[in-house]
């Protein structure tokens, strides 16, 4: 029989999903409390993330409605394409460190991500106690594009207070190349995040969850970092280079130029992109990986 707790709280009320691992989910409820709940239905994909309206019946939590979401974050998958990961996502924080070292091809992937999923990119110069001044210029081609970046040690707490400061009530996802330094950052940004994991693997009652939940962490200074398997190496999913370009801000800039609507930019005549290469508006070794990445998403590479 429901208790008088139930009948209390059988009204929607709002909520956040801050973690989700298959159909089970946990939403944070406006007075802080954090449930365990499930979707109303198979027709309900929640994301981690999503704003959500939910009720208590016979002292179980369920979702009835997600909110209209702003933006959804993708990640590559090898059996569907693309996978969405997590909603209203705002910031991709891209860490790249002189060791083990990181090309700035492998940069301009993870900006394409960014740019691919509407989100705001932070370029996280990692290990900054460690000079390298051919590493810096490589980070500086991109600061001349417009992107933003800050240098970062994560044994180094002074140091990440402008992060921290930065990501306010963002909600950002943290990537970047193993080796990068990642792991240690989220850690001292997070640093319960391990304890998090395990209680929300206690609580559910299945330790398999701890390798396959995605979770939204609240940062101490506000704002949110999600954490999921598989985002911190993130690639882009397979698409065609009329779609690849949105990824380059600054080759994107001239597309609408071209003469052909839907120039491949790379052999029809009056492509305003390779125009503006000739003309040293866009850099060559931008526009050679921006052709590499796009035959590699089209198959024609390897990955």
């Amino acid at each position: 029989m429901p208790g008088p707790d139930d009948a209390a709280l059988s009204t929607l009320q709002p909520a956040l999903v801050v973690a989700s691992f298959g159909r089970d989910l946990q939403v944070e409820l406006p007075d802080g409390s954090v449930r365990l709940a499930r979707p109303a239905n198979r027709r309900l994909r929640c994301l981690c993330g999503d704003s959500v309206d939910a009720e208590r019946i016979k002292g179980d939590w369920v979702v009835r409605h997600i909110q209209p979401r702003r933006e959804v974050f993708y990640r590559q998958d090898k059996r569907d394409g693309k996978r969405p990961v997590a909603a209203n996502v705002d910031t991709l924080l891209v860490l790249a460190s002189p060791e083990p070292g990181c090309s700035a091809e492998q940069v301009d992937r993870y900006l394409a991500i960014a740019e691919l999923n509407g989100l705001r990119p932070v370029l996280l110069r990692g290990k900054a106690d460690l000079p390298d001044a051919a590493f810096d210029a490589m980070l500086a081609e991109f600061n001349a594009l417009g992107y933003s970046s800050l240098s970062v040690a994560a044994d180094q707490p002074d140091s990440l207070a402008p992060l921290r400061h930065q990501l306010g009530q963002a909600r950002s996802v943290l990537c970047g190349l193993s080796g990068a330094g990642k792991s240690t950052l989220f850690n001292a940004l997070i640093p319960n995040a391990a304890q998090r994991t395990s209680s929300l693997s206690a609580a559910s009652g299945e330790g398999r969850h701890t390798t396959t939940t995605t979770l939204l962490h609240q940062l101490d200074g506000g704002g949110w970092l999600v954490d999921s398997p598989g985002v911190r190496d993130i690639r882009l999913w397979p698409m065609p280079a009329g779609e690849l370009i949105r990824g380059f801000r600054d080759l994107l800039a001239h597309e609408n130029d071209c003469r052909f609507a839907d120039c491949s930019h790379r052999h029809e005549p009056g492509c305003a992109v390779r125009n503006a290469v000739d003309a040293g508006s866009i850099s060559s070794r931008r526009y050679a990986s921006f052709c590499d990445l796009a035959d590699r998403l089209a198959g024609q590479l390897p990955p």
